[in-house]
C-alpha cells in the first residue's frame, strides 16, 4: 500500500541498490592494490652451541634468527643447511641438518634452535682436536623458504663463527 501512495521512491530505491554493490564492490577490489608488497625476510645465524659430547657423537645446536619486516606471519617451510669445520687449512663437510614447518612471527624477529648430530667417528675427533685446542671454526651454509602464502621466498645464509668448548 505504501508503494502506490509513494511510487517514485521505491524505484528510486531500487536504483540505488545496484550502485552501492558496483561501489563496494570497486572498493573490495582496490583494496588489494593499496596493500603494501611484502619485502623480503632475513635468516642470519646467531650462534652454535656445543650441547653434548659422547665417544662417537657430538650434539650441537645452531640458533637462527628469522626477522620478518612484513605485518604479517608467515611459516618457515623448509631450513636446510650444511655445517662444515675448518681443519688444516680446509673445509670439511661435517653435517647436513633440515627442518620444516616454523611459525614466524609478524615484524620481528623470531629465534630458531635446530639440533644437529654429527655421528662420523673421524669427524668426531678432529672436532674433538679442535675442541681440546681451545676453538673449533665453524661455517653453516644453507637456505630457508619463508610462506607467506601469497608469496613465497628462498633466502640464503652463509655465516663463519668461532666455538669454544662450554659456549652457549
Amino acid at each position: 500500500m505504501a508503494a502506490d501512495l509513494y511510487p517514485g521512491r521505491v524505484y528510486r530505491a531500487c536504483m540505488w541498490r545496484p550502485a552501492v554493490i558496483l561501489l563496494v564492490a570497486v572498493l573490495l577490489c582496490s583494496a588489494g592494490c593499496v596493500a603494501p608488497a611484502l619485502r623480503e625476510p632475513t635468516i642470519t645465524l646467531s650462534g652454535v652451541a656445543v650441547e653434548k659430547i659422547a665417544p662417537g657423537s657430538i650434539d650441537l645446536s645452531l640458533r637462527l634468527v628469522v626477522d620478518n619486516p612484513n605485518p604479517v606471519g608467515a611459516t618457515l617451510a623448509r631450513v636446510s643447511f650444511d655445517v662444515y669445520f675448518f681443519n688444516d687449512g680446509q673445509w670439511v663437510f661435517l653435517a647436513h641438518a633440515e627442518q620444516e614447518g616454523i611459525a614466524i612471527r609478524p615484524g620481528g624477529k623470531t629465534p630458531v634452535t635446530i639440533p644437529v648430530t654429527v655421528d662420523n667417528l673421524g669427524l668426531v675427533q678432529g672436532l674433538l682436536r679442535g675442541l681440546a685446542d681451545g676453538e673449533v671454526t665453524l661455517r653453516v651454509s644453507g637456505s630457508g623458504v619463508v610462506d607467506y602464502s601469497v608469496a613465497t621466498f628462498e633466502v640464503p645464509f652463509d655465516r663463519t663463527v668461532e666455538v669454544r668448548p662450554g659456549q652457549a
